[in-house]
């Protein structure tokens, strides 16, 4: 089965692997299926890991590039940000984009 990714159901997937709480770090399966009950089992579980691999690479990319401010530990500009996310998965949303950002510098500045 080839698997094409759909932007909308790939952007809500990953608003979903995104949610802290009770879902923090949980499989979007679930919840995807919700809104998506047209999904396979083998999509959903697709999308679960495409979200993951989005999330890892987000905040190992920041992670990796802290700059130093007069001192203060700063990180890499949202744009080149952005430029590198898109340049692998291009199917991402602004929205996304921002939280994605905001995120990773959460998570790398613990």
């Amino acid at each position: 089965m080839n698997f094409i990714i759909n932007q909308e159901i790939a952007n809500y997937g990953l608003i979903l692997s995104m949610e802290f709480g009770d879902y923090w770090l949980k499989p979007i399966n679930e919840r995807l299926s919700k809104k998506n009950p047209e999904l396979l089992p083998i999509e959903l579980e697709k999308y679960n890991k495409l979200c993951k691999e989005v999330n890892t690479f987000a905040n190992d990319f920041i992670r990796k590039k802290p700059l130093k401010n007069n001192g203060e530990l700063t990180f890499l500009p949202f744009e080149d940000f952005k430029q590198a996310i898109l340049k692998k998965y291009t199917w991402i949303n602004e929205e996304n984009l921002k939280r994605l950002y905001s995120q990773s510098c959460y998570y790398a500045w613990k």
